[in-house]
């Protein structure tokens, strides 16, 4: 298990570089005016301009002992961290519920596979699993604004200041990775029926229910290992939600920093986001070590 995390450790690593060197990138717009209606831009690129900036980057690092200050005047930590947390209220219950409820909805189509329930649950899930979240984000939004023409109370949809900002972001998160879990944990349960155990368990009466138990318990490794494509889901999907909802966010922010050239406060925002993939990874190393069978992993 150490191997994998020290192994972990260093793929955040090289990550967390080459995310720097890709954000150190010439950027700067030249424009060459030659007529009144002749106005050419040109992203120029030359290595010693490259190297320039790299040397800029770790010199102000040296300087200020850290990331400095914003353009607001505050640490940019300090601030980083704010929009960070407002995140963390979307990224959190994402996972949470894509991971635990996944899975037992998952667990609960294989239950019910051969009823009529079962096989409207699967229609239902592939269905909903082809719609992109922010098409569905959009069409919650617009039934919303259709419910309070009728009578639905207005509430704000935009914007993160009220304390139910963060519930449709939420819910247009979760909707993929949950189905994925979903639709992946029947298919596990699916390939466990061939096992000899499962004939043995039959075979001493046991109920479906009990054998269903005894199933999951042994699919905790493929399980386990797609907690880290559902956090990466999250996170890649995040920053486009966050800006159609207009909530102030990490993932808005860094949006902003990027093509605003604020190197320092991309990278105050970007290392949380590479923070919570290394501690997902890790903590699902663990509770396959914890969990899995001997022989399973």
């Amino acid at each position: 298990m150490l191997h994998s995390i020290l192994k972990s450790a260093a793929v955040f690593l090289l990550i967390l570089i080459g995310f720097i060197l890709i954000l150190l990138l010439p950027r700067e717009q030249e424009i060459t005016v030659f007529s009144a209606f002749h106005v050419e831009a040109d992203y120029p690129f030359s290595f010693e301009l490259y190297i320039e900036r790299i040397q800029d980057f770790t010199d102000y690092i040296l300087t200020e002992k850290g990331l400095g200050d914003a353009r607001s005047g505050r640490p940019v930590s300090e601030e980083s961290g704010i929009f960070v947390m407002r995140s963390i209220k979307i990224i959190l219950p994402a996972f949470l519920v894509s991971m635990l409820l996944g899975t037992l909805m998952g667990a609960l189509q294989f239950y019910r596979r051969k009823k009529f329930t079962g096989k409207l649950q699967n229609f239902l899930s592939w269905l909903f699993s082809s719609v992109p979240d922010f098409f569905l984000f959009i069409a919650i939004q617009y039934l919303l604004i259709l419910m309070m023409q009728q009578g639905l109370p207005h509430f704000k949809l935009y914007g993160h200041e009220n304390w139910y900002s963060f519930l449709l972001p939420l819910i247009s998160l979760s909707v993929f990775p949950f189905l994925h879990m979903s639709r992946f944990t029947s298919a596990a349960l699916e390939n466990e029926m061939g096992e000899e155990y499962v004939r043995t368990t039959y075979a001493k009466g046991l109920s479906d229910f009990k054998a269903l138990l005894h199933m999951l318990w042994n699919c905790w490794t493929p399980i386990l290992n797609q907690a880290q494509l559902v956090m990466l889901y999250i996170l890649s999907s995040l920053p486009i939600i966050e800006k159609l909802a207009g909530y102030n966010g990490a993932g808005k922010e860094l949006l902003f920093s990027i093509s605003s050239n604020d190197e320092i406060k991309a990278l105050s925002l970007m290392l949380p986001f590479l923070f919570i993939m290394f501690i997902t990874i890790t903590l699902s190393q663990i509770a396959k070590f914890w969990l899995v069978p001997k022989g399973r992993t």
